[in-house]
């Protein structure tokens, strides 16, 4: 099925807004420093971790906490107030507890 006109010109605008809006930035301010505190070992268990968490929830946190809860579906509500607590105890144990 190939899609319809309009459905590919605001799709192809969204594409060019992701390549464009970094370089529009550049012109006016200096792009910050990235910077990554963890190593490459962490990157990957937390890049699994979150992959086996989507697939265990039904849903990424984005969907459960915008749509989701947007429809008011009981789901996604306990989903995305579990995702905010592990959230909230892990920076708690990460920043507080485990740097004592």
């Amino acid at each position: 099925m190939r899609p319809a006109f309009p459905d590919w010109t605001w799709r192809a605008a969204f594409i060019a807004g992701l390549l464009l809006a970094p370089a529009a930035y550049a012109i006016f301010r200096a792009l910050p420093a990235m910077t990554i505190d963890a190593g490459y070992p962490t990157l990957i268990i937390a890049g699994l971790l979150v992959g086996v968490g989507t697939r265990y929830a039904a849903g990424c946190t984005s969907g459960h906490g915008v749509c989701g809860v947007s429809r008011a579906s009981p789901r996604s509500l306990v989903a995305t107030l579990t995702f905010m607590a592990a959230g909230f105890v892990t920076v708690y144990l990460v920043r507080h507890a485990l740097n004592s």
